[in-house]
């Protein structure tokens, strides 16, 4: 059995460790947060990465992974019209 000091010294040691790690895991989860509130301050690219989520929602609302930006986008092609064919007249014989 461990003396009364050390035991006490080790239960101190594993406090403050406790402590630290708790510290820094709210420090990282407070920047997270702060980092999602604030908008992008860098010119062009928060506007620019908006303006592809905004234009990829309005073309495929239907499209979960695409609005996401995990898989591409599907723009519909516009099917084409069919083609008239002129009315021909029956061969007389």
């Amino acid at each position: 059995m461990t003396p009364p000091t050390e035991s006490a010294v080790q239960r101190i040691q594993v406090g403050l460790i406790g402590l630290v790690a708790v510290l820094l895991f709210v420090s990282v989860a407070s920047m997270l947060f702060d980092r999602v509130q604030r908008p992008e301050t860098s010119i062009g690219s928060g506007s620019a990465q908006q303006g592809k989520i905004e234009s990829s929602m309005r073309k495929s609302p239907d499209e979960p992974l695409a609005e996401l930006g995990v898989a591409p986008t599907v723009t519909e092609q516009p099917k084409s019209q069919p083609v008239a064919r002129p009315a021909t007249e029956p061969l007389q014989r």
